[in-house]
């Protein structure tokens, strides 16, 4: 039975990683949506919520995935979030790598036990990588070329392969992949917020690529938005326009410095030796190369249409 056939109850959800940004957005919408009957939340934290049911379930461990299964099991779910992905600093990349790739691999086990008919991931427009030959949009049919030398896009390169393939094996689940430019607001914490929060921002002298991002409001919208979507998919969910990325530095409220490339590279280094880096020297192409995503599936067959500019969400860093 899928999401928008639950019958006379309300729809029951369940959601992973909600004690991390994507589900400290969406939880409120979900609290405040009527359809909404409970929330089932499958983590090593309970939130706060009238409509939770909590399962406390450590993604990274042995037994996570008879634990995620026993808990489906008590009572029909109509929606399955995956939300359990890191954005802030990671100081030990072999756990984030257990969290993200394996205990995708135990929730996805779990969800094609329990014949769960709607499935939820999130992703980031990072996968397609920052390249030089890259179209001027990037569609998403675009192959995932990712970054190499991050194991933080690496890691979402490997899971939407996971989620294809269990897509393949589970036809009656409807899977949606939601692809995010990067989030910027008040509220949350990701290598882009870091980066645009500083005051100085360095820069590559020389190149000024193509930014998008998505207001923190419309990424919830879109989260939300997808529980009841005849839809199936890859999604790009961007806000309004572009901007280069010295633009957003200046909404943001800092000051772009360019800097050659030794001494860009040199200063990045300098900066995460002493805490106080924004975006890792292994992301250094997305400053080098524009990677722009087009929206247009996702207003056409999700019908997500943001309401902020690019503009907007990097200026909303300025009240965090």
């Amino acid at each position: 039975m899928d999401a928008t056939q639950a019958g006379k109850r309300g729809l029951r959800v369940a959601v992973t990683g909600a004690s991390g940004d994507f589900g400290r957005l969406l939880l409120p919408l979900l609290e405040k949506d009527p359809a909404v009957e409970s929330v089932l939340v499958l983590d090593v934290a309970r939130p706060e919520g009238d409509k939770v049911e909590y399962h406390r379930v450590d993604l990274t461990r042995h037994d996570a995935e008879s634990e995620l299964t026993e808990a489906l099991s008590e009572r029909p779910v109509d929606a399955f979030y995956h939300l359990a992905f890191l954005f802030g600093r990671v100081r030990n990349g072999s756990l984030a790598h257990e969290l993200e790739v394996m205990g995708t691999l135990n929730v996805l086990a779990a969800v094609g036990r329990a014949r769960i008919p709607r499935l939820v991931v999130p992703s980031l427009t990072a996968v397609y990588g920052a390249r030089g030959q890259h179209p001027a949009l990037l569609r998403e049919e675009t192959p995932l070329l990712g970054c190499p030398h991050s194991r933080f896009v690496s890691d979402k390169v490997q899971v939407e392969g996971q989620v294809r393939a269990f897509r393949e094996r589970h036809p009656d689940t409807r899977v949606l992949v939601l692809r995010f430019a990067p989030i910027l607001g008040p509220t949350v914490n990701n290598p882009a917020t870091r980066m645009l929060k500083r005051p100085v921002v360095p820069t590559l002298m020389g190149f000024d690529p193509l930014w998008q991002a998505v207001h923190e409001e419309d990424a919830a919208r879109a989260l939300h938005r997808v529980l009841t979507t005849e839809a199936s998919g890859e999604f790009n969910i961007v806000g309004q326009g572009v901007l280069p990325l010295s633009g957003l530095v200046r909404q943001a409220g800092g000051q772009p410095l360019p800097l050659p490339g030794p001494l860009f590279r040199a200063a990045l280094h300098a900066l995460g030796a002493v805490g106080a880096g924004g975006l890792p020297v292994a992301l250094l192409d997305y400053i080098h190369y524009s990677w722009v995503a087009d929206g247009e599936r996702a207003e056409t067959a999700l019908g997500f249409i943001p309401i902020h500019h690019a503009r907007d969400a990097a200026a909303a860093l300025r009240r965090s």
